[in-house]
């Protein structure tokens, strides 16, 4: 009984629809759609940034502060009259003025949002509060810029974090430091001893003879990865000799194309750069040598014939630095060693990682240590089976 009632309810409310459809007779009047919200009125927009949590400053376009909200006068700890109507400058350390400046210039210039960081010790305090600044356009109906927006956060813990941060890596750098030389000196020292011993036990001239030659070379490695890592470490400006990239770089080819080509390996040479970039000509050159090794290690002993083995060495300027890229056609770097072929001590080549040659794995180590020392970047590009960038960013030093 139930469920006829309810057919019958349905049945009549689409009658009901039919009746009011046009063949049936007049369509009733369709209801009014809502009133749209009201907009908040100016003043709420007012009181929402002076009471705002983080601090804004409003700036006019020639920099000078004509409005700071409560946050900002409470990080500044500086009264209102001493702030409005003066030059933001005057909050801003000596140190950090110049990248203000130019930050407002690119802000006024492009009409969008730039972001630098600045410190500073507010009065009465004691240590110094990092601070983001984001600064944004405020534009007129007719797209001018009529003032600027400095929007700003307090980065201090965030700063303080990295800070640790950056010690731990540097602490556990040094403890692979520190396995890596025990671990090749405590190899090296325990094949001279033994070597020495027999040289002292054996009445046979031949053998004392290659027991001492062995124990000289085993000397020797240690002399290398000694001078490698006080090259890494350390170096005397005073007896720096520059050159330019250029030049070094075509000396270089012109040096190692010969024994290239002997071993079947092209060298090709893009030199777009065209501004001089002075380089420390020595250790410059060392590095050049150690990457050349490394790409030639990355073609393995067996040469595919089907793809010819080549090394390309490029440069293009960009900006006021000089981009240089030492790349090859070799196996490429696995990625999971991608990140560490940096690191001090890290091979897959020598006994270490694996391999059966005596490489200690220092080589982009000493090439990293002489980029950055000339306050460069460098970082590493690869596809597996396929090749690999050494990408080197060389400023130009006028």
């Amino acid at each position: 009984m139930t469920s006829f009632d309810v057919a019958k309810g349905f049945s009549k409310a689409s009658v009901s629809a039919a009746d009011a459809s046009p063949s049936g007779g007049p369509s009733p009047s369709p209801s009014p759609a809502p009133p749209p919200p009201a907009s908040p009125p100016p003043e709420f927009f007012q009181a929402a940034v002076a009471n705002a949590g983080i601090p804004v400053i409003s700036l006019s376009p020639s920099g000078t502060v004509s409005f700071w909200n409560l946050a900002a006068a409470r990080l500044f700890a500086r009264p209102d009259n001493i702030v409005l109507n003066k030059p933001f400058d005057l909050l801003i350390p000596a140190e950090f003025r110049s990248t203000a400046s130019h930050a407002l210039q690119r802000t006024l210039q492009q009409r969008g949002v730039n972001m630098y960081e600045m410190a500073f010790v507010p009065p009465g305090g004691k240590t110094p509060v990092h601070v983001g600044v984001t600064l944004s356009c405020v534009l007129d109906a007719n797209n001018q810029c009529i003032g600027i927006m400095a929007w700003l956060r307090n980065i201090t813990i965030r700063k303080e974090l990295e800070t640790n941060l950056q010690r731990t890596r540097h602490m556990a750098s040094l403890g692979t430091l520190a396995a890596g030389v025990a671990h090749h000196f405590n190899n090296i020292v325990c094949g001279m001893n033994t070597m020495v011993e027999m040289a002292i036990s054996t009445e046979d001239p031949a053998a004392m003879s290659r027991a001492l030659k062995m124990s000289a070379e085993a000397a020797s490695r240690i002399g290398y990865i000694t001078q490698s890592l006080l090259a890494f470490t350390h170096h005397d400006e005073c007896e720096v000799d520059y050159a330019d990239l250029t030049e070094e770089l075509l000396r270089f080819a012109d040096a190692v194309e010969p024994t290239l080509k002997n071993k079947g390996i092209e060298l090709d040479l893009d030199l777009q750069a065209k501004r001089v970039a002075a380089i420390p000509r020595h250790r410059f050159s060392q590095a050049l040598q150690h990457l050349l090794q490394n790409a030639e290690e990355s073609f393995g002993e067996v040469a595919d014939k089907s793809r010819p083995r080549r090394i390309t060495i490029r440069t293009m300027s960009q900006d006021d630095q000089i981009m240089l890229q030492f790349s090859d056609n070799g196996h490429g770097i696995p990625a999971e060693g991608l990140a560490q072929i940096f690191d001090p001590f890290y091979t897959t080549k020598g006994v270490q990682g694996g391999g059966c040659k005596s490489n200690p794995g220092l080589g982009l180590t000493l090439v990293h240590g002489v980029v950055i020392d000339m306050g460069g970047h460098i970082w590493a590009d690869s596809v597996d089976g396929q090749g690999a960038t050494i990408n080197m960013l060389i400023p130009i030093v006028v």
